[in-house]
């Protein structure tokens, strides 16, 4: 890529965007990075990325003759990537429309075939809530769990395990980690009591983490808790915001109802990681295992989509499929997570179109798809991805791909449960019950009986009390989501 810069997406505008809007990215992006204004690390290098791409933009020739050198970048790029991106339409042509038009593109990232297969070392540090509420069966079956994990440890793992309450504590060092009956002997003293200040588990583990970060490596944290944490949501928010930008994912892990899944999902999905929810800790063995044996199955780490979409088009929602269903925001970039070597990242992107007028075709995005190659002496990979449609006064006959109509349906139904819910703390609880209701339908069709049992519930409670429990909105809000997991999945 010319001078190793996109300077669309520096600008983070469409490949092509107006000389006013070329104006206008340049005054924000100038705003936000001029040296006079800002001292962080790296600033004054991005102010004069961005001075050069507005310049080389503005003027004609010179974009013209970068235009050219980018697409002929891009081809060798894409040509060398260690991933390959398959792309799915919902419709084969967009119409000629003087009103906006709503548009599915289903992306599906694997990896080269001529990667070889190699477990990545990993590094992982378990970080567990010991406050008053885990006492008892919770925190017993919590120790077991990280006692399992260390004895699955390989000859370049590193693990550690962190308790936090108030304040928080190293448990289990990576090196205690590797004498199993040193590191029985400390979980056994561990006991439960004090409050819940998830920051300070964060800050520990990200410290142990960085600590024995390993570039070639998977660096990763499993928090588990079951309660709210007070007074330090900003800091946790910044900590995930650290762990992310340093190639840190963190799984989270939700016992019981009264913990906060708001939260929890705003620090996963930072990092591209997921929230689990456990109504009953009897299940968090299986569930440690099989986080940590995927831990084992990854080949890139910190995958991100970025770039720029199309000057006539929104992103209106991104939604993750697979590995793990997670709704990724209407923003870019977007952090995807880990790239398994045996199987995809999928993820369906809701775009609306604004009117078009007489055109052959149109492009709806330019994306680069970025990513950490876990593998000795190999580069990290940059896939350049253009996505574009022909135009048409005539619709589509054929009906949509059966695969994107599938993953719709099954995300309009979480969409369902958390309308349903923001109705509930409205206060709109007779609108929010019949949501309820319509939800249960739909997933008495779809065979999720159980589930249905659970909308109608909550559709009878908010009818009484106007509101949704606690339980329950975790119970519709992770079973709806999980509704999207392959058929072949274990999890």
């Amino acid at each position: 890529m010319p001078s190793d810069k996109d300077y669309y997406s520096l600008l983070g505008v469409s490949r092509n965007a107006t000389i006013e809007q070329l104006r206008r990215a340049y005054r924000e992006a100038a705003l936000r990075f001029h040296p006079d204004k800002n001292v962080a690390p790296g600033d004054t290098e991005l102010f004069l990325d961005v001075s050069r791409a507005y310049e080389t933009l503005l003027d004609p020739d010179q974009r013209a003759a970068y235009d050219l050198e980018l697409e002929a970048a891009e081809e060798v790029m894409a040509a060398s990537a260690s991933f390959r991106c398959y792309v799915k339409h919902s419709r084969k042509n967009l119409l000629q429309l003087a009103e906006p038009q709503v548009h599915y593109t289903l992306l599906e990232i694997t990896p080269s075939l001529d990667l070889p297969n190699i477990r990545s070392p990993i590094n992982l540090t378990i970080v567990i809530d010991h406050s008053t509420s885990m006492r008892g069966q919770r925190l017993d079956r919590v120790r077991s769990a990280a006692l399992d994990i260390l004895k699955g440890l390989e000859a370049g793992d590193s693990a550690s395990i962190i308790a936090f309450s108030d304040r928080a504590d190293t448990i289990v060092s990576p090196e205690q980690a590797k004498d199993l009956s040193s590191a029985r002997a400390r979980l056994s003293l561990l006991q439960a009591g004090g409050g819940t200040e998830i920051g300070q588990g964060l800050e520990k583990g990200l410290t142990a983490l960085h600590r024995n970060f390993n570039k070639e490596g998977v660096n990763h944290m499993i928090l588990l808790t079951d309660g709210r944490t007070y007074g330090d949501e900003e800091l946790c928010i910044a900590l995930a915001d650290k762990a992310a930008e340093d190639g840190i994912s963190i799984n989270c892990v939700g016992i019981g109802s009264d913990w906060s899944d708001r939260l929890l999902d705003d620090l996963a999905s930072r990092g591209g990681g997921n929230v689990i929810f456990l109504n009953s800790p009897r299940a968090i063995q299986d569930l440690l295992k099989d986080i940590f044996d995927s831990l084992g199955q990854v080949l890139a780490s910190r995958v991100r989509l970025d770039g720029a979409i199309g000057q006539q088009v929104d992103l209106r929602s991104a939604f993750r499929l697979s590995p793990e269903p997670m709704p990724l925001g209407d923003n870019l970039p977007l952090s995807l997570g880990h790239l398994p070597r045996e199987e995809a990242i999928r993820l369906i992107l809701e775009l609306v179109i604004h009117p078009i007028g007489e055109m052959d075709k149109i492009t709806l995005a330019h994306f680069n798809i970025t990513g950490d190659i876990l593998l000795s002496g190999t580069e990290n990979t940059n896939l350049p991805v253009e996505i574009a449609m022909p135009v048409s006064a005539d619709p589509d006959p054929d009906p949509p791909p059966e695969e994107i109509v599938s993953a719709l349906n099954l995300i309009a139904l979480y969409g369902l449960q958390e309308k349903a819910r923001h109705e509930s703390e409205l206060g709109q609880s007779a609108k929010a019950a019949k949501r309820l209701e319509n939800l249960a339908t739909h997933l008495i069709a779809a065979g999720e009986r159980e589930l249905a049992k659970a909308a109608l519930s909550e559709a009878v409670r908010l009818s009484r009390n106007h509101r949704i429990s606690s339980a329950g909105e975790k119970v519709l809000k992770y079973g709806t989501r999980a509704l999207l997991l392959p058929p072949s999945s274990d999890k």
